[in-house]
């Protein structure tokens, strides 16, 4: 008849306190491999991509923009390791992994080839990411080309 309510919280994120975040993805069957850099300390955004590189300043007040909306994925709470799941066969897909550091210490890093976290938290994520992406186009100056060293993991 009656519901119990119950006076249960939502289940907040993990804290991670991290100044610097470098997130890379390889996208197939494009070979489109592009890393983005956020030092939140130093007010620097970078973008490397095959077809450049690109790097602004993001004030204060925009880091923390970013920061909030990235908390909102829970990455902090994200396995070490996302693969597809057993017995499925991938012929293209991405390869990605994303890296918190507090000055030189690094405190979370995370991976995935053909898996991603959990459906909402990597959409949230990604679109932040992308918005990012958008972000340094829109907004950097481009670099002389440089190379850009391509991870790998297996």
């Amino acid at each position: 008849m009656f519901k119990r309510q119950t006076n249960k919280q939502p289940e907040l994120p993990t804290y991670i306190n991290y100044n610097k975040l470098i997130f890379h993805e390889d996208l197939w069957p494009d070979v489109v491999g592009r890393t983005l850099t956020i030092d939140f300390k130093r007010g620097e955004l970078e973008l490397k991509a095959i077809e450049g590189i690109w790097s602004c300043r993001i004030t204060f007040a925009e880091g923390i923009a970013f920061k909030s909306r990235l908390e909102l994925s829970h990455m902090a709470d994200w396995a070490e390791e996302y693969h597809p799941p057993v017995g499925v066969m991938v012929l293209d897909g991405n390869s990605w992994y994303l890296k918190l550091y507090h000055g030189r210490k690094m405190l979370k890093e995370t991976h995935g080839c053909n898996g991603l976290p959990p459906g909402r938290q990597w959409n949230v994520f990604h679109s932040v990411i992308t918005r990012s992406y958008n972000f340094a186009l829109a907004r950097g100056q481009a670099r002389a080309d440089e190379s850009m060293e391509r991870p790998c993991f297996g």
